[in-house]
This record gives C-alpha cells, sequence and structure tokens, in this order.
C-alpha cells in the first residue's frame, strides 16, 4: 500500500510520529512543514520538507506571511500527492486537513486517515461545517482526548494517546531513586514545565507565586523559555531557571531530574480546558504528581485517577504553596505508583484498539 503522512509543523514537534512509524515499517513518504529550519529526519522512504518560517503573528504583515505559509505549504503537499498517486493518507493535525479539504473529501474520500490532536475554531460555524465534512468523509477519525467530543460532530472516534516512549529501566531507577530520597534527604522540589514554553504570561503569573520560595526549584525548560528571562531578572528571581531547545533523546533526563511536572497552562478556553498534554503520560508512566488548572479535562483525568494537583491561581500565593508543600509531603508513594499504573494499562488498552484499527484500514 502507497501511503503517505502529511504533517503541517516540524517531525520534532510531532509526538505520534513513532506511533505511525511503528505502525508503517518505513513503508510510507513524509510530507512535513519545516518551520524552524532545523535538519530532521524520520523512517519514511522519502521525506519532502516544505520550508517556510512563519513566525510570530503580531501584525497585519506577519498575518498575511502566515496565509502565505499556508497556502505555500497546501500546493506543496497537492502537487507531491498527485504526483506520487499515494492510495491512502494520513493527516495531521486539524489545519492539515482543512487546507487539502477538497482533495481529501473527494478523490480520497474513504482513503484517509485523519488525525485531531487540538481544539482549533470549532466554535466558528462554517469551520465547523467544514470539520464535520472531513470527519465525515474519513476512513478513519482518531482523537487525543475524549475531551473533544464536546467541540466536535458525533461520530465513531479512536483515542490516540500521546504517550512517550520510556524504558522499564528508566521507570524504575525513577521510583527508586523516590523512594531513597523519601527516607530522609531535604531538599527543594523541583517544578518542572518541559516542552514548549508558549503560554509567557500565564507562566508569569506562575512564577509569581513561587518567587523565591526556598522550598521550590521552578524549572521552564524548552524552545520559548528565554522570553521569561527579563522578567526573572527584572525581579530578581532565585529559584527559576530557564533552559532552551533541547534534544528529544534530553527529555526523559529532565523529567528524572523533577520532583513535579507542571501543567499549568491556564482554563475557561476551549483549546485548553479539553486537552490531554503528553505530560499527563509522562507523570503516569514516571509516577510524578503533575500540577493541573481546575475545570479541566486534565484536572478531571489527573486528580481523578489519583496523582494530580489542582492549583487555582485565583488564589493567594501563600495558601498555594502551602497546600502544595503539605500534598507533596503526605504522598503514598506505593499507593500512587498503583493508581498511575491502573490508569496507564486502560491508556493501553486504548493504544492497542488504535493500533488494530489504523492497521485494518490500511
Amino acid at each position: 500500500m502507497n501511503t503517505c503522512l502529511i504533517v503541517a509543523r516540524n517531525l520534532y514537534a510531532t509526538a505520534c510520529l513513532y506511533r505511525y512509524e511503528k505502525i508503517l515499517s518505513g513503508n510510507y513518504d513524509i510530507i512535513y512543514w519545516d518551520k524552524d529550519n532545523v535538519s530532521e529526519t524520520c523512517s519514511a522512504k522519502n521525506i519532502y520538507r516544505y520550508y517556510y518560517h512563519q513566525g510570530r503573528v503580531l501584525n497585519l504583515l506577519s498575518k498575511i506571511s502566515k496565509i502565505k505559509g499556508y497556502l505555500g505549504f497546501r500546493k506543496f503537499a497537492r502537487s507531491l500527492i498527485r504526483r506520487n498517486k499515494y492510495d491512502k493518507l494520513i493527516v495531521l493535525p486539524t489545519q492539515t486537513g482543512i487546507l487539502l479539504i477538497d482533495l481529501l473529501t473527494g478523490k480520497y474520500a474513504g482513503r484517509y486517515i485523519y488525525d485531531i490532536r487540538d481544539y482549533t475554531a470549532e466554535n466558528n460555524r462554517f469551520f465547523y461545517f467544514l470539520q464535520r465534512r472531513l470527519i465525515e468523509k474519513s476512513g478513519l477519525t482518531s482523537i487525543t482526548s475524549q475531551g473533544y467530543k464536546k467541540f466536535l460532530p458525533t461520530s465513531d472516534f479512536i483515542v490516540s494517546h500521546n504517550i512517550p516512549l520510556i524504558s522499564e529501566s528508566v521507570i524504575r531507577e525513577y521510583r527508586r531513586r523516590r523512594e531513597r530520597e523519601e527516607e530522609g534527604l531535604e531538599k527543594p522540589i523541583v517544578i518542572s514545565c518541559i516542552g514548549g514554553i508558549r503560554f509567557i504570561e500565564q507562566f508569569k503569573k506562575v512564577i509569581s507565586v513561587f518567587a523565591n520560595d526556598e522550598r521550590f526549584d521552578l524549572r521552564f525548560i524548552g524552545i520559548g523559555s528565554e522570553q521569561l528571562q527579563p522578567y526573572c531578572k527584572s525581579n530578581n528571581f532565585s529559584n527559576v531557571s530557564l533552559i532552551g531547545r533541547f534534544t528529544p533523546e534530553d527529555t526523559v533526563k529532565y523529567y528524572l531530574e523533577s520532583d513535579i511536572i507542571m501543567n499549568l497552562y491556564g482554563n475557561h478556553t476551549p483549546l485548553l480546558d479539553y486537552a490531554l498534554s503528553n505530560k499527563l503520560y509522562y507523570a503516569a508512566t514516571l509516577g510524578m504528581p503533575i500540577l493541573v488548572c481546575p475545570d479541566t479535562y486534565m484536572e478531571e483525568v489527573a486528580v481523578g485517577n489519583g496523582f494530580g494537583f489542582a492549583v487555582d491561581l485565583g488564589n493567594s500565593a501563600g495558601a498555594i504553596k502551602d497546600a502544595l508543600w503539605e500534598y507533596y509531603a503526605s504522598i503514598n508513594w506505593s499507593l500512587m505508583y498503583a493508581k498511575c499504573d491502573s490508569f496507564m494499562r486502560e491508556v493501553l488498552e486504548d493504544e492497542q484498539t488504535f493500533y488494530n484499527s489504523v492497521i485494518g484500514f490500511l
């Protein structure tokens, strides 16, 4: 089967890529948008790179530049699809499907997998209509969160979780380290936000809560963290570390150096209220507490399964820190590991269904 994976983003930002690589076993092509001008590779037979630096959308000119980028990627991808005459397509995320909707719902109706990974603009009637048509005409539609059913058209979705690749030996190493530290080693609690650092104003609020409290060590690790440097420097914060872009191979290392995972992106917006971050699965796999915002699906899943702690930034800084300190000190680690493992067993059942469905479709 002549199959092509089409991704309107960099490969390093495509968390699900390894999942499709495993299924396709190198028997596929990939078309992707290199937005950051970085050298990347994967297991595809043929790798087609579209390069266009999108930049940040700050004014009319940059918005026009963004539109040019999307139209350029559409032209690039359509040309390759027509030339190579693929049998099946795998399209992600939502923006890719919208760009190619005429081709997908026409010539490729029933012959593409539509992989939805975020809320986009489903509150817009016209966009919702396009989304519904893409879902109806797909051979298979996957979502990364059951919460997405609240804003998507009704359909028989399959769930594709953003599970990280972590070896059993690493999991054992982390949990043994935790047990040794519980024997009496005193140190600040390391709270890490690992990945792309995008919600800068939100993270400034987080920093202001924990600023210069010697009980906590905040770490923002990933591209975009440099945007927090002026704020931290001007306020002389002593317990905040900023680390820039890192290789995917270093991701687990940074988690192993942490005690709590930070997932405090915000709430009360569809983009954040229904998503399940890949940080959820790092937390559950390693057995780490994760900080989440209230009134989100992340809170429902993480707190509901016994390894999440909700932080309402509307409360006083002192109340937040004291409650978190007491929570962390009172964790029954054996019980939490058991709850994490139980949650991951359910996740892995969903993953097996996903693999079987994709293989059957292809």
